[in-house]
């Protein structure tokens, strides 16, 4: 579905991320580690073409994305839950999520409002309530609600559990990897929280200074003993 290659990012002259290459099939979940710096933030964003200048290509589902706008990628089947998740906060609950729809090309197999709330209950009495006045656990809970809800084709979520409490973290794996099942969402996560990124996840990018210096799956990851030490240990 997602096919990455030999990718470079730019921010000006700052060169971020180093000839990466990756794929990713249709409803699958990837996790891409990697300390602060490492380059996760902006390998997504290259994805979405949401900041970074670009050089390489990024295909989805075969198509080259070269010169195709954020919006247009998401009405091709991309969702970016972003790290300062960027809740509409003049508006409600409902109307964030119902607003989410709106910018999909996708006609039919919508979750209703009513759906999306029985998946993420910590939203059930907060439906009316404006998003600024919403807690940052809760803006997380609806940032991510309301990409499911527009049923994308792969879903990137950048830091979902920064801030979080122990409690919504564990509540929020589970509704990731159940709504993604139910709605056939693929996963690419950035994530610091190594036991969030295993829940979610079931293969594994290592970044260090903007490089791939890893792929393989949990088990292989796990039987690289130094990797945790050499590249996430602060």
């Amino acid at each position: 579905m997602l096919e990455l290659n030999s990718v470079d990012a730019f921010y000006g002259q700052a060169h971020i991320l180093h000839d990466i290459s990756l794929s990713l099939a249709t409803g699958g979940r990837l996790a891409v580690l990697g300390r602060n710096g490492a380059g996760k933030s902006t390998l997504l964003k290259s994805i979405m073409n949401a900041g970074p200048r670009v050089r390489g290509e990024v295909r989805l589902e075969g198509e080259l994305l070269d010169g195709i706008g954020a919006s247009d990628r998401v009405r091709r089947g991309l969702s970016l839950v972003p790290e300062d998740r960027r809740i509409f906060t003049h508006i409600s609950v409902k109307e964030n999520i119902l607003l989410a729809q709106q910018g999909t090309e996708r006609k039919s197999g919508l979750p209703t409002l009513e759906e999306v709330i029985a998946r993420f209950p910590l939203l059930r009495d907060l439906v009316n309530r404006l998003g600024g006045q919403l807690s940052g656990g809760q803006q997380q809970v609806l940032a991510v609600a309301r990409a499911i809800a527009a049923r994308p084709r792969l879903m990137l979520l950048d830091e979902p559990t920064e801030g979080l409490a122990p409690v919504i973290v564990e509540d929020l794996a589970e509704k990731i990897v159940e709504a993604c099942a139910t709605y056939g969402i693929g996963i690419l996560l950035a994530e610091q929280n190594l036991w969030f990124a295993r829940q979610c996840t079931s293969r594994v990018l290592l970044l260090d200074s903007g490089s791939l210096v890893f792929s393989g799956d949990w088990a292989e990851f796990d039987a690289s003993t130094d990797l945790v030490e050499r590249y996430l240990a602060v």
